[in-house]
């Protein structure tokens, strides 16, 4: 049982080294140097939060022993629920940390544009908080950016009025 709980722990540590390293390295190319892109930021979360979610199911995939596990307790069905709710905890744990990680090395985060004037885009609270949702999981970040766009659409429209 020990393997099983220690590879795991190596791949998910190997993964956000190389993500660092990565990131490092794309952090490192001046503004200059990169093309100035009019995107919706919206797109580019719900973007980041369906990446995050496939990497996290690649990892899990090349993991040794999971699916075996998954097999192993199919006749015995409230050990398989447990062992996917532990699953589902790790994975989600994971993806918050990736999530944060990446908005906050790439310096994105939403919050400048639900709040226009009052975030400093540089705010780690804003990249702290972006990263959270993002790390969600693609489903959540889909229906933020619905509620959201619908807000922010109701405060356009109230201060056309005033």
């Amino acid at each position: 049982m020990k393997k099983f709980f220690t590879a795991p722990r190596t791949i998910i540590t190997l993964v956000f080294v190389g993500i660092a390293l990565a990131a490092n390295t794309a952090a490192a190319q001046t503004a200059a140097d990169s093309p100035i892109m009019d995107v919706n930021p919206f797109l580019n979360l719900l973007t980041l939060a369906l990446v995050i979610e496939r990497l996290i199911e690649i990892v899990i995939v090349l993991i040794p022993g999971i699916e075996e596990k998954k097999l192993d307790l199919a006749d015995d069905l409230p050990a398989l629920a447990i062992f996917q709710l532990k699953l589902q905890r790790i994975t989600l744990g994971v993806g918050l940390v990736m999530g944060v990680l990446f908005c906050t090395i790439f310096q994105f985060g939403i919050l400048d544009e639900i709040f226009p004037g009052r975030m400093s885009p540089l705010n780690s609270f804003n990249h702290v908080v972006t990263g959270l949702i993002a790390g969600s999981g693609s489903e959540p970040v889909h229906q933020l950016v619905l509620i959201i766009i619908g807000i922010r659409d109701k405060l356009r429209v109230g201060s056309r009025k005033a």
